[in-house]
């Protein structure tokens, strides 16, 4: 695999990242309300090294 493939992968992942937080944050961007999306936050498991 050479510098550009591995460029546009991460180019690509960090997209996917942002684009998710931005939905668990405002949710409003895809048409979600507050208090249903409240509660569909509140069900995601936190994922913590023991």
């Amino acid at each position: 695999m050479n510098n550009i493939q591995l460029g546009l992968r991460t180019l690509a992942l960090i997209a996917l990242v942002a684009l998710s937080t931005a939905v668990l944050v405002h949710p409003e961007l895809i048409g979600g309300s507050s208090p249903a999306s409240a509660l569909a936050t509140g069900s995601i498991p936190v994922m913590a090294h023991h």
